[in-house]
């Protein structure tokens, strides 16, 4: 790698030495010669590909792609609403239990059948004023 990039450093030393002496006409038509060249050898790159493995993807995976990363955005923003819900479900009951276990309630109340549909009614009223 060194010596070739030796043997480049040199070479284009060389050229340039000889530039002084060119005519007009022919350092043009190099330079023109250089630029198509340079045209030639630069390709637009269109989007991103992995290696090795990029074509295959894209080809399978292309056209649908976009509809792919959609359903994906929208499935992980329902899995999170999901989550976040029984997180909020959870503290809440929560809150219940702690406010149950540190009253002084006779246990014979926990086995009254209207004992639900008080808390219920009691935690409902709570809920709006906070």
């Amino acid at each position: 790698m060194i010596q070739e990039s030796e043997f480049g450093y040199r070479t284009r030393q060389v050229l340039n030495q000889g530039i002084e002496k060119l005519d007009d006409s022919v350092a043009v038509r190099l330079q023109r010669a250089r630029q198509a060249a340079l045209n030639c050898q630069r390709k637009p790159v269109g989007r991103l590909q992995l290696a090795a493995i990029g074509t295959s993807l894209e080809l399978q995976f292309g056209p649908h792609l976009r509809t792919f990363v959609a359903l994906v955005a929208v499935s992980i923003g329902v899995l999170g609403s999901h989550y976040w819900s029984a997180f909020v479900q959870a503290t809440e009951n929560e809150e219940i239990d702690s406010a149950l276990l540190a009253d002084e309630l006779p246990p014979s109340a926990y086995l009254d059948r209207g004992f639900d549909e008080w808390l219920e009614r009691d935690s409902d009223s709570e809920s709006p004023s906070q």
